[in-house]
C-alpha cells in the first residue's frame, strides 16, 4: 500500500542516516535521502534506510510532508534557497543542528509561504561519523530538544514531538533557540572544548598503560570534526566564550586551592561539586 506520508532526510551521515533507521513506520511514512557523497547513497539503498536516494536535495525535497535537514548548519539556507518552489505546501522543515539561534533565522528567511519550521535537537552522537556508524538504536533513552519559533504551529511541534518519542527520546523539552543556544553552550560546546584543550597537550611520558576510566570519559569526543566543531563554536560563540571563561574561573579556585595545600576548603569545594553533580543528573524536563 502506497504512503501518503513522505519524509525526506537531507544528509545521511551519522545522525541522518541514523533518524532515517529509526523513522522506520512512523506514520507509514515513505523515507527517501539525499546525500552528495556516492558511497554513502549506495550503502543507503542497500541497507534499505531509505526507499529513494538523491543527490540533489530539492529531489528529496519535493512531494514531502517533513523535511530534516541533517547537514552543516552554514548551508541549509542556501539548500532551502535553492529549492524554494519544490517544498509541498503545508509541509514541515526541521533540523538537528547543534546551534539553533542562526539557524533559525536563516530557515525561516529562506523558507516559501505555507511552509512551517520547527527546530530539532536530538542529544545523541558517538565518536565516530558516518552512514555507516548509523543505528537506528542511537537516539533510545536519549535527550531531545524541540526548538519552536515565534510563528511555528501547534502541530508542526506535535509533529516534531511524535518524531522524537517514535525514535525512542525519553527526555523531551521544550527550548526557544536562544535558550537553547544558552545551555547547550554547557552541556555539549564546553565539553568538547574542554576535551579538545585536555588532548591539545600531554605528557611525553604518557602511553597506555596509564588510562582508565576517568580518561576515556573525559576525553571521548576529543576525536572531533574540525570543520564541524569550529562552525558550531563560532556559530555560538558569546555563549561559548562565557563557558570557557566560567570553566576557567573553577579550574582557577581548584588550582589555588591545590596549590595552598589548603586540603579542608578543598573538601567542601570538592563536595559541593559532587552535589551539584547529582542534582543536575536529577533535574528532569519541565
Amino acid at each position: 500500500m502506497e504512503s501518503d506520508f513522505r519524509i525526506a532526510v537531507i544528509g545521511l551521515g551519522l545522525i541522518g542516516g541514523s533518524l532515517a533507521y529509526a523513522l522506520k513506520g512512523f506514520k507509514n511514512a515513505e523515507i527517501v535521502g539525499c546525500d552528495v557523497d556516492p558511497d554513502t547513497r549506495r550503502l543507503a539503498l542497500k541497507n534499505k534506510a531509505v526507499s529513494a536516494v538523491y543527490d540533489n536535495a530539492g529531489d528529496a525535497i519535493e512531494g514531502s510532508d517533513l523535511v530534516v535537514f541533517c547537514t552543516y548548519p552554514d548551508i541549509i539556507g542556501s539548500l532551502i534557497s535553492e529549492n524554494k518552489i519544490r517544498f509541498k505546501p503545508g509541509a514541515v522543515v526541521s533540523d538537528v543542528c547543534g546551534v539553533k539561534t542562526d539557524t533559525a533565522k536563516q530557515i525561516c528567511g529562506a523558507l516559501p509561504e505555507g511552509v512551517d519550521y520547527v527546530g530539532g535537537h536530538p542529544m545523541a552522537g558517538k565518536e565516530v561519523e558516518g552512514f555507516e556508524n548509523a543505528s537506528s538504536e542511537l537516539f533510545w533513552m536519549s535527550g531531545f530538544i524541540i526548538t519552536p519559533v515565534k510563528g511555528s504551529k501547534p502541530d508542526s511541534i506535535e509533529l516534531v514531538r511524535d518524531m522524537a518519542k517514535y525514535i525512542g527520546s525519553t527526555r523531551i523539552a521544550m527550548a526557544d533557540p536562544e535558550e537553547h543556544d544558552r545551555v547547550i553552550a554547557y552541556t555539549s560546546d564546553l565539553m568538547h572544548a574542554a576535551a579538545a584543550a585536555l588532548c591539545l597537550s600531554y605528557p611525553p611520558e604518557m602511553n597506555r598503560a596509564y588510562t582508565a576510566g576517568a580518561f576515556r570519559d573525559c576525553t571521548r569526543v576529543a576525536r572531533i570534526n574540525g570543520e564541524l566543531w569550529s562552525s558550531l563554536f563560532i556559530s555560538n560563540k558569546n555563549n561559548v566564550v562565557s563557558e570557557i571563561d566560567r570553566l576557567i574561573n573553577s579550574l582557577g579556585r581548584i588550582r589555588e586551592l591545590v596549590d595552598s595545600g589548603d586540603r579542608e576548603n578543598l573538601k567542601k569545594l570538592l563536595n559541593t561539586v559532587c552535589e551539584n553533580k547529582i542534582t543536575m543528573q536529577e533535574k528532569e524536563p519541565e
